[in-house]
């Protein structure tokens, strides 16, 4: 745990933020008198985890700045993985090894088998797809039929994220903790490492398999840096550019857990939304990283520590896979 978590968090929430792991925000209490006085340990601590994850799971309504709209329910899923908007605001939807298309009403235009399951997507602006497969990348035409698949990620990879232009295209690999840069057509042109463009530029901290990016305005591309719970902004050609302050903690407009956010996705404005995984927060920053509010509050999910993939529609509308109820909620400015 850096140091920034242990600072600016507040008294009553210290120790939880001290041991949050994998799973994101799970906290452990020690209370040896109560359980002196006939109380087991377990029972202590999940009383104490209990009141506050129940403390932390309520927002004030004030600073929620969005209101949710009817959700899209694909028909026939038993999983939702992952989700990209395409020109004309399609919904790009993975579940399992089934690809499906949907209209912006949520009308089913075509589904596709694949031969994995299916880990992120990204459309490019002419519609054309592309599918993480866990250690690959298959690029499908804008008539769902499948072409180009990627070679030089390795066998190892783990895909978490891709974000596409024309003529260009990244890939998060989770696991070697760098973002790769391809034609295309699939070719290997470079790999970005996070470490130049400044001498606070370590590298990218990837504790576990949540490793995003996203398209910036113009020809900038986001990073999220997790272990740092951060983003970080560079050129196409991998020098860092700025780079948001660290935001560790369990404060509403902090991340919790040992790497957060999960998941981004950029407004028209150039604002930031993102999603965490462990305590559900979906939030709205500011290009800078300045906290602007909040989408949905962790009361509105169903208590699992799932992840929710995000995209933006042309209307601004923010778009989250919820695994749970096996929907794709809607959300739009109050």
């Amino acid at each position: 745990m850096n140091k920034r978590m242990a600072y600016g968090v507040g008294s009553g929430v210290l120790a939880l933020a001290a041991i949050l792991a994998w799973r994101g925000c799970a906290p452990v209490f020690r209370n040896a008198a109560a359980a002196r006085g006939g109380q087991s340990a377990k029972t202590v601590k999940m009383s104490a985890y209990e009141a506050q994850i129940k403390a932390l799971a309520v927002i004030d309504e004030s600073v929620i700045l969005y209101r949710e709209l009817a959700p899209l329910v694909p028909r026939g899923v038993t999983v939702l993985s992952a989700l990209a908007v395409g020109p004309d605001d399609r919904l790009y939807i993975g579940s399992g090894r089934l690809l499906v298309v949907l209209s912006p009403q949520g009308d089913e235009i075509r589904r596709t088998v694949l031969n994995s399951d299916v880990t992120c997507l990204a459309a490019d602006a002419q519609g054309t797809l592309y599918v993480g497969l866990g250690s690959t990348v298959q690029v499908l035409d804008t008539e769902g039929r499948q072409t180009v698949a990627f070679t030089g990620i390795g066998a190892d990879a783990i895909i978490t994220s891709i974000a596409a232009t024309e003529d260009a295209v990244f890939v998060a690999d989770a696991r070697s903790q760098t973002v790769l840069r391809f034609t295309p057509d699939g070719v290997l042109r470079q790999t970005i490492t996070g470490k130049t463009g400044h001498p606070d530029a370590l590298g990218f901290i990837v504790p576990s398999p949540y490793f995003d990016i996203m398209l910036g305005q113009g020809d900038t591309l986001w990073i999220v840096n997790p272990g740092r719970h951060r983003l970080e902004e560079y050129t196409f050609q991998g020098e860092r550019i700025d780079w948001w302050p660290e935001l560790a903690g369990m404060a509403v407009e902090s991340f919790c857990g040992c790497c957060n956010p999960a998941h981004v996705a950029r407004l028209a404005n150039g604002s930031i939304v993102t999603s965490e995984k462990g305590l559900s927060r979906v939030k709205v920053y500011s290009k800078r990283g300045e906290f602007r509010g909040v989408v949905a509050a962790p009361n509105q999910f169903d208590g699992s520590e799932l992840s929710h993939d995000l995209a933006v529609d042309s209307k601004d509308r923010i778009l989250m896979v919820d695994a749970d109820r096996l929907q794709i909620r809607v959300f739009e400015l109050k």
